[in-house]
């Protein structure tokens, strides 16, 4: 949607965005099977670029050209402009995906067959909570036990809820990993 293109291009372009890769994805970075990356809704490709110095190949999609712009020309990350809303994910590509801050549960069926096998998924967003109310609709929301029962044929080798500080205010997050079966 064209909307959704503009809005986030003004975030990016207001340098608000966070620089640093996760501190989820740094946890576990070692452990990853190295190869190829995608990375859903990369923003300006910060974890993107944390993996590709350590050797894997990202391809980073996103909505916001301005997010992208910076990633042009970076050894091991392949930049791709795209409405997550139309994206299909190609099937057993990735050894890697990563899915920060964007829930789009269309995707979840992707992101299964786009992993090979042995391949990891790694998720952090938000999660809903009585004591944290979010102000955004309940489509970027995960439930909880939503993503073990997604992902219940998977390795769950990592799912912590947290409170966090994003949005200007207190919020509850979960990180989530999990395995595809060899």
């Amino acid at each position: 949607m064209k909307e959704d293109a503009l809005k986030w291009d003004e975030r990016h372009s207001g340098g608000f965005m966070p620089q640093t890769p996760s501190d989820f994805l740094v946890r576990f970075s070692d452990s990853l099977p190295q190869g190829r990356v995608l990375d859903i809704a990369c923003g300006n490709g910060r974890n993107a670029l944390f993996l590709a110095q350590k050797g894997f190949v990202c391809e980073c999609v996103d909505i916001s050209s301005v997010g992208l712009a910076s990633l042009a020309g970076v050894a091991g990350v392949i930049p791709i402009c795209v409405d997550l809303d139309d994206y299909a994910i190609k099937p057993c590509a990735y050894e890697v995906i990563l899915d920060f801050y964007f829930l789009n549960r269309r995707l979840f069926g992707g992101i299964k067959a786009g992993l090979k096998r042995g391949g990891v998924f790694l998720m952090e967003t938000f999660i809903a909570d009585e004591a944290f109310p979010i102000d955004m609709g309940a489509d970027k929301i995960l439930q909880p036990g939503e993503l073990e029962r997604e992902f219940g044929d998977f390795e769950i080798f990592c799912k912590e809820e947290r409170t966090a500080y994003r949005l200007e205010k207190e919020v509850k997050v979960i990180t989530f990993g999990a395995k595809k079966p060899q």
